[in-house]
Order: structure tokens, then C-alpha cells, then sequence
């Protein structure tokens, strides 16, 4: 009986592993990648544009704006554009009329570089065109 000592090298062996993560976690930090002004603004048209066109498959970016549907357009953005992007979306009729009617944005983006993105929707349902106006800027 004395001489069984599994249990005890198992506890020392878990204690081993959970010493190993838990420095491993506070000894790496986060790697940031750092653009210049024009990395930066072709990686915003870039993620704008393909956040843009992936709300359009199927027509239901068309579908949400002729509903009026703000909420649901903001929560969608929110969700596909990356953390520390802030958004401004209008919409525009044919004749370049705001049509929403509330802001559709996340935060302010007065005196940062701003990367604007404009894109043609078409309605399918009633065939309706709106130009739809993204502006994206890092929060810094």
C-alpha cells in the first residue's frame, strides 16, 4: 500500500501541464500588425467591399432596405466587419436621396482616415435601385 504512488505522480504531472499553459499565455502577447496609411486603406476597401457582397448573396441586403430594416443591417455589419472598425451605411434612391431614416453607424468617424465604399443594389422583388454608401475607419 505504501508503495503505490500513481496518484501522486498524476497530481504532479497535472500540475506540471497547467504550470506549462498558464506561462505559455502570459508570455506571448498578441502580435499587431502595423499598415501604413495605404495598407490601411486598401485592407478597409477590401473588407468593406467583401462585407458588402456577402450581404447581398441572395438579394437580401436588397430585401432588408426596401423593408426598412436598420436594426437588422447594423447588427449584420456589426457582426461581419472585424473588432476596431467603426462603420457609417447610407442608403441612397435614384434619385441620391438618403432614404434611412435613422444613422445606421457604430461610432464616429470625424478626424480618422475614412475608406468609402459605394455599391448598386438592385431589389429583385420589385426591382428597386439603391447605391449604398459604407465608410470604414480604424479605431485608433
Amino acid at each position: 500500500m505504501l508503495g503505490d504512488k500513481r496518484g501522486q505522480i498524476r497530481v504532479l504531472e497535472v500540475f506540471f501541464a497547467v504550470l506549462v499553459v498558464f506561462s505559455a499565455l502570459l508570455l506571448t502577447r498578441p502580435i499587431y500588425v502595423a499598415f501604413d496609411d495605404y495598407g490601411d486603406r486598401d485592407a478597409l476597401y477590401s473588407i468593406g467591399l467583401n462585407v458588402l457582397v456577402q450581404l447581398d448573396q441572395e438579394g437580401e441586403l436588397g430585401q432588408l432596405i426596401n423593408q426598412r430594416n436598420w436594426t437588422e443591417i447594423s447588427s449584420k455589419l456589426s457582426i461581419l466587419l472585424p473588432l476596431g472598425v467603426s462603420y457609417n451605411f447610407t442608403v441612397y434612391d435614384e434619385e441620391s436621396r438618403i432614404i434611412n431614416s435613422s444613422p445606421v453607424s457604430s461610432g464616429n468617424l470625424n478626424g480618422k482616415s475614412v475608406v468609402s465604399i459605394q455599391y448598386l443594389i438592385v431589389d429583385r422583388r420589385d426591382f428597386s435601385f439603391y447605391t449604398v454608401r459604407l465608410q470604414l475607419a480604424w479605431m485608433k
